[in-house]
């Protein structure tokens, strides 16, 4: 009698979009790997096709290393200031990057990778699974209003975001039979304070005690580690001063201002469009993700973090490395290795 081992489930890994906040996706991969978790395909949307394309590449190390040591003053040396086509260019980076990979294309990757676009004439979602692979991140990188268009093969080309932020779509027209998608836009909007400005200083991240286990029940052998606590945040100020949100001067003195409540703080510039951003992609992730589900999603709790908090990657690895392993469970029954 002949026996047929049974294959083992090709997996991919799908990287949400949420620009800071996607550095939660070194965490993710690393939690993963540490569980002898290796996906077989890569996709990703926006920072999560950065990210995607960096760990195909075998980098992930070097760019660990290399947001650890990003400050707010760094941050704003890269994402240079400009008015045609988006607020910032983003040459700096791409070239960065691009120094990185060296010229390789996709298929150059040691695993297979798609980046996710947006046609910005048709609004048609596009997958980019060849050519160069900085020209591919950074049609996918390319935020309306905040960084200029890409043309691209007789088109203009913006951020994956706008049409599938978890191209879960993507992954499985990769082959992938079991998917493993982290959406970085879960909470994002809850205790949102709308007039404040650039989220920079973070505060401590409050420790969850551990899930109270009753004698006898089940779970007590192999207690089931507690959901991390979200970011926390608090604003700052680093943005020009006509950036920030001007509160109302007081009667009698036209000169003072006084900072009003932030329910009735006009929103700052870049705080308006963030936060525009973020509604958009929580509203296009939900209906995406309702037609067209993860085996598992990895859902980091990131509400406190901003879309420009590049700086702050130390938390949100952490909170990407967290949601893995409270997802653990799930992703091992999944892909059969209880």
């Amino acid at each position: 009698m002949v026996m047929h081992r049974r294959r083992p489930p090709r997996v991919g890994l799908v990287l949400g979009g949420g620009a800071a906040r996607g550095w939660a996706h070194i965490g993710a991969i690393r939690a993963l790997e540490e569980a002898g978790i290796k996906p077989d395909v890569v996709c990703g949307t926006s920072i999560g096709a950065l990210v995607g394309a960096v760990y195909a590449n075998g980098d992930l190390d070097w760019l660990e290393d290399w947001v650890g040591k990003l400050t707010w003053h760094t941050v704003v040396r890269l994402l240079d200031l400009r008015f045609s086509g988006g607020l910032l260019g983003g040459r700096k980076v791409i070239d960065l990057f691009a120094r990185q990979f060296n010229g390789r294309a996709i298929d150059d990757l040691r695993m297979p990778f798609t980046a996710v676009a947006t046609e910005l004439d048709t609004g048609r979602e596009v997958w980019l699974r060849e050519g160069g692979v900085v020209d591919a991140v950074r049609a996918s990188i390319a935020i309306p209003g905040i960084f200029t268009p890409i043309w691209h093969d007789g088109v203009w080309l913006v951020d994956g975001g706008l049409s599938n932020p978890v191209p879960v779509s993507a992954a499985r027209a990769m082959r992938a039979d079991t998917v493993i998608a982290i959406d970085l836009n879960h909470d994002i909007l809850n205790g949102r304070d709308l007039g404040g400005a650039i989220d920079t200083v973070p505060r401590e991240t409050p420790v969850e005690p551990p899930r109270p286990v009753a004698p006898g029940d089940p779970g007590a052998a192999s207690p089931v580690p507690a959901e991390p606590a979200p970011l926390l945040r608090r604003n700052g100020k680093r943005f020009p001063s006509w950036l920030q949100p001007a509160g109302p001067a007081t009667l009698g003195s036209p000169d003072v201002r006084v900072a009003p409540p932030p329910s009735t703080r006009v929103p700052s510039l870049l705080s308006s469009i963030a936060q525009s951003i973020d509604i958009m992609q929580v509203r296009i992730t939900r209906s995406r993700l309702a037609g067209e589900p993860a085996d598992v999603l990895i859902q980091p709790r990131l509400g406190g973090m901003g879309i420009f908090d590049f700086h702050r990657a130390g938390p949100a690895i952490a909170e990407g490395r967290a949601a893995v392993q409270y997802m653990l469970p799930a992703i091992r029954a999944q892909l059969g290795l209880e």
